[in-house]
């Protein structure tokens, strides 16, 4: 099908006005979702009488074919064709089976656009979310590239990033570079690492979101120092066995992982746990390690 003429604006005017309201063809294709052409909805008498024919008859068209653009499973809009009197008869079988090609590759389209639209939606809210985090938050892939930092990591830690993409070397970064290598070298889901930084001291933890996706997340938690350490009861609370439980847990280790390297049963590790939770006042291991990242280590 060539495109031979474009419409004016008057033509559209009226067809809002009283041609959309009374056309056959618009009606079966919203109806049925599948293309179709006025010679085949309607008797020809009906047609010439409809609101549709009238709005097409002020730029001198005739015939009428319109296909359904959908995209996943709603349907949009249609796109429209249409034919003058004299310049070929009425449209056929193989101009409905391109109606529906060009409907179904506009629908892909649409769909893709829409995907991008939502995903864009949920990259700028994830962001937002992260902003409100209070520690600091680095998203890379596994080579170091830079993804994405949150305000405290650009407000409290300033990693700067040199002219490839790349973190610019710093012991925080340092200890990035060698979690996303165990993630990549080691097959490991997380690496955890304490550091210091000048003054100040912290616990990086690395870790992938996916074994099949090639992004890290990297979050540092700031350790309180060493005096207001000392003065929690969070480790006094705990016995030596228990002590080597939570640290084991604060370094991501699992239940299995942990009775391996403690030696003893995984059995015995979800005892230890619960002895742990309940000393600390915690549910979970999430809560005992924010507990023991954000309180400081047991000396000695």
């Amino acid at each position: 099908m060539d495109v031979r003429a474009t419409v004016g604006g008057e033509m559209l005017n009226q067809y809002e006005e009283y041609g959309r309201p009374d056309d056959p063809v618009l009606r079966f294709v919203a109806k049925r979702r599948s293309p179709i052409d006025s010679s085949r909805v309607v008797v020809p008498e009906a047609w010439e009488a409809c609101g549709a024919r009238q709005a097409l008859r002020t730029e001198g068209l005739a015939h009428s074919m319109e296909a359904p653009l959908i995209a996943s499973g709603v349907m949009y809009g249609t796109i429209s064709f249409a034919r003058r009197p004299w310049s070929l008869a009425v449209f056929g079988e193989q101009d409905l089976a391109s109606a529906r090609i060009v409907g179904e590759e506009l629908g892909l389209a649409t769909e893709r656009a829409l995907r991008y639209e939502a995903t864009v939606r949920r990259a700028t809210a994830l962001e937002h979310a992260l902003d409100r985090m209070a520690q600091a938050v680095v998203v890379t892939d596994l080579d170091g590239q830079l993804l994405f930092q949150n305000r405290i990591a650009r407000r409290d830690w300033d990693f700067e990033v040199v002219p490839d993409g790349v973190l610019r070397p710093g012991s925080i970064v340092a200890c990035i570079g060698e979690g996303l290598a165990a993630l990549r070298d080691s097959g490991r889901c997380v690496f955890t690492r304490s550091v210091h930084d000048g003054s100040r001291r912290a616990i990086v933890k690395t870790y992938r979101p996916s074994s099949r996706g090639d992004t890290a997340v990297t979050v540092v938690f700031p350790c309180a120092e060493e005096t207001a350490a000392q003065r929690l009861p969070i480790w006094e609370v705990l016995t030596q066995r228990e002590q080597e439980i939570a640290q084991l847990v604060s370094e991501g280790l699992t239940t299995k992982q942990i009775a391996a390297r403690a030696f003893i049963s995984e059995n015995t590790v979800k005892q230890h746990l619960k002895r742990v939770f309940a000393k600390t006042d915690v549910s979970n291991r999430a809560e005992l390690v924010q507990l023991i990242w954000t309180s400081g280590r047991p000396s000695g």
